[in-house]
């Protein structure tokens, strides 16, 4: 296994132009930051393509963007409804190795990986994971869910924050710390995500393949990211100030947080789903080429740790 341990985007992005190209089928990708998205992943080398949906309507979209359409395998489909199903056969069969939604509502591409004959579903719960580079340490860290789970119990959060873990551990080559984020610095009877997070901070808390993953939690923001807020609240945990993953409560919390990470603080991002049988891409039809390309990169690193080429 590799040692690699990337910070940023462009490591990720300069360290896998050398290994296995891989694959990734998008459905409905007559879209215009898709396709630029996919051009470039193609001439650096990096991931080849398969195209699901209207070959006219791709061919359209890529001819005014001045993309070559015949360096991409295209499946023409019509029905936009049928494009993501398709793409999921493709992956579950490994004509390709990371699933993407195109130009499609969310509802129907998770249609498509839900699918108990042609999906992806691996895990008990399938969760959003942001990948984005933090504005104060210019380093790479997560944030979960702030696209799929709306209000997760006990369970459920255990499991969206064990995805997370394995994301990052995969990703970046290292076990994380980790910070449950609530309104609180410790569980409180009226607000039961705050005791949740208490129990699941102490079950992720252990020894990995990839080292010793740091969980605490409930705590406020402020403490998860500055160690001198900790000391100031008397916070007794080990890990604020070096926090890794974030842990939401509930999707509001999550999506607001990695919104305003995008628009207002310009923090380079890539948006999967976790906890499939293959990495899959998922991101706003409104996210610009340059998130899209992130996530390819990140999806494309997911890949080949889970193929073991590298």
């Amino acid at each position: 296994m590799s040692n690699f341990m990337p910070e940023t985007f462009k490591d990720i992005l300069d360290f896998i132009k050398s290994k296995p190209k891989q694959k990734v089928a998008i459905a409905c990708a007559a879209d215009e930051a898709v396709l630029k998205a996919a051009e470039i992943a193609y001439n650096e080398g990096i991931l080849d393509s398969i195209l699901f949906g209207s070959a006219a309507k791709i061919k359209k979209v890529a001819a005014d963007l001045k993309i070559d359409a015949e360096k991409f395998e295209i499946v023409n489909i019509e029905d936009d409804k049928a494009a993501a199903p398709a793409a999921a056969e493709a992956v579950r069969n490994d004509k390709a190795h990371i699933l993407m939604k195109g130009h499609l509502s969310t509802g129907a591409f998770l249609k498509a990986v839900l699918d108990k004959e042609k999906g992806l579903r691996k895990s008990k719960v399938l969760s959003h994971v942001q990948v984005f580079e933090c504005p104060v340490t210019n380093k790479l860290k997560m944030l979960s869910d702030g696209g799929m789970n709306l209000y997760p119990s006990e369970e459920a959060l255990f499991h969206i924050s064990e995805n997370a873990v394995r994301t990052f551990s995969e990703l970046c080559g290292r076990a994380p710390v980790v910070a449950m984020v609530s309104a609180y610095n410790n569980a409180v009877e009226n607000l039961k995500s705050t005791q949740y997070m208490s129990k699941v901070a102490a079950e992720l808390t252990r020894d990995t393949e990839y080292g010793f993953v740091n969980a605490f939690g409930p705590v406020t923001l402020d403490v998860a990211a500055s160690k001198l807020a900790a000391i100031k609240r008397n916070i007794k945990y080990e890990g604020p100030g070096d926090t890794d993953v974030f842990i939401l409560p509930n999707i509001e919390t999550g999506n607001l947080f990695g919104k305003s990470l995008m628009y207002f603080a310009k923090a380079p991002s890539a948006g999967l789903i976790m906890g499939a049988a293959r990495p899959i891409i998922m991101l706003s039809r409104a996210d610009e080429y340059s998130t899209k390309l992130n996530s390819m990169a990140v999806g494309c690193m997911l890949a080949l740790r889970q193929r073991k080429l590298i």
